[in-house]
């Protein structure tokens, strides 16, 4: 749970807003304070009525309070959170000259778009919830294809780049780590500018059919090496067929590596 204390300069926020400097604190803490804009015009004063003891929650704040927490909840499944809030449009009074604020969970995650969020108001032994609504919206950095790819192509650092995208959800099908897409092959064609998924790579093909390949024969305590053909294309962990050029005997072998198959009995 991220806490925010929030030291609330109530002189300085009649009627002009305010700017919200954050400074980084301990343990996830941070201290905001609320600073009021210089008028735009010399002659421009301040109007309002301060009331002895309270001081305001300002809506910037409450921004802030609400995109802090979501970034350390999204921390790694998004790169970007922006929060607009709707309500409450002004300023919320609150008693004491500072207080602690914090978003109190939620039973279930939600993810982007319209949310209520329970923004918790300490000052001691007071304490106030403040409903706010707001428009959430989560950004990712998804990897596409920089050029049209073929089925079992191996997909190479020039392949790939990446672009910034809104998403509905927080766990999203989209790959967003190069290195896992780095060294994969196209399992189906791709065309530029897609957003990959999972499902659009695997591995690349260790052996293709008609390769030369190391054998390996392991026979208890005994290993024997000797070369053949593959009769078929694997991948690192699958089972091909492989002719010992040799004898010409067709035996069932594992792929473990480029040009190296393994047949145990």
């Amino acid at each position: 749970m991220i806490r925010f204390v929030i030291v609330i300069l109530l002189p300085l926020i009649v009627a002009f807003g305010a700017e919200a400097m954050v400074m980084a604190g301990t343990q996830g803490d941070v201290r905001v304070t609320a600073v009021k804009k210089k008028p735009t015009s010399p002659t421009k004063v301040a109007t309002g009525t301060e009331r002895k003891g309270t001081s305001e929650v300002t809506v910037e704040v409450l921004t802030l309070v609400i995109q802090k927490y979501l970034e350390k909840e999204w921390k790694q499944k998004v790169a970007t959170v922006s929060v607009t809030v709707l309500e409450p449009a002004e300023s919320v009074v609150i008693s004491g000259d500072s207080a602690d604020l914090h978003v109190i969970p939620g039973p279930t995650e939600e993810g982007p778009g319209r949310r209520m969020f329970r923004v918790a108001v300490t000052n001691g032994k007071s304490q106030k919830t403040i409903q706010v609504v707001a428009d959430v919206t989560a950004m990712i950095d998804a990897i596409i294809p920089s050029r049209f790819l073929k089925a079992n192509e191996p997909i190479d650092v020039e392949d790939i780049k990446t672009v910034r995208m809104r998403v509905h959800q927080v766990n999203h099908p989209f790959m967003t780590n190069e290195s896992e897409v780095i060294g994969m092959s196209a399992a189906r064609p791709l065309p530029p500018d897609v957003p990959l998924r999972a499902a659009f790579i695997r591995p690349p093909l260790a052996v293709q059919k008609g390769d030369r390949v190391l054998i390996e024969v392991q026979r208890g305590g005994l290993s024997i090496r000797t070369y053949g053909i593959t009769k078929s294309s694997g991948r690192v962990g699958q089972t091909i067929t492989v002719a010992n050029l040799d004898s010409g005997r067709e035996l069932t072998a594992k792929v473990v590596g480029p040009s190296l198959v393994q047949v145990e009995f």
